[in-house]
């Protein structure tokens, strides 16, 4: 019988490596548009293959519970601009030009779940408008040959917080994100813990059995 527990045990807990959720993120857009030579890091991000931007009712789609990383690459602003995600993440710039794309600051992780990542990733400012995904003020930058509807598991985004006269080059804040991992859905998690539940009544068995020989 604790043979039987056991290995009934070792299966379920092995199960649950094929049941995570999709680890990646969609981004759509109707129209894109020319990083301009005005963005300070137009190089840069061309270097990454990035030469496109979208805004303005773009929209970025997580496809399942993950946790995502998120590093500051730049800023140009004459203002005090700051990232900051639902899960209390923030960064704040506050000098007129700053560049890490050679070696990123890293701002934190957060896990999100599945669904639109509008009003969970925010950019404010000092002196200008605060702006989420589908703003005018967020701009997604794009490899020109990214189709709408693309899963993604890494993508660059960056903030234009001009109050007036936007020069809609989205220099202000430039930020990378990637996707982790994918989270465990709730039917793994409940195999998981049948599994160590099993594994648990399985030991205590064998070692009651043990204590009762001796």
């Amino acid at each position: 019988m604790k043979t039987h527990l056991l290995a009934a045990a070792l299966a379920t807990l092995a199960l649950p490596t094929a049941s995570y959720a999709a680890a990646d993120v969609t981004i759509n857009f109707a129209t894109t548009t020319a990083i301009p030579g005005s963005n300070d890091f137009q190089g840069s991000l061309a270097a990454l293959g990035l030469t496109r931007y979208a805004s303005t009712g773009a929209s970025l789609f997580l496809n399942g519970p993950a946790t995502i990383m998120f590093e500051f690459l730049g800023s140009e602003s004459g203002f005090n601009d700051t990232f900051s995600t639902s899960g209390g993440l923030t960064q704040t710039e506050n000098s007129s030009y700053t560049n890490f794309f050679s070696a990123p600051l890293v701002i934190g992780a957060q896990s999100f779940s599945f669904g639109s990542l509008a009003g969970l990733l925010n950019f404010s400012s000092s002196g200008g408008i605060p702006a989420t995904v589908g703003d005018n003020g967020f701009g997604i930058f794009l490899d020109p040959s990214l189709m709408s509807g693309s899963p993604v598991t890494t993508f660059y985004f960056g903030y234009d917080d001009e109050f007036t006269n936007q020069d809609d080059d989205y220099d202000d804040f430039v930020v990378r994100a990637t996707v982790l991992s994918a989270v465990p859905e709730p039917s793994t998690w409940a195999m998981m813990f049948g599994g160590f539940a099993l594994l648990g009544l399985s030991l205590r068995r064998r070692q009651t059995r043990q204590t009762a020989f001796s």
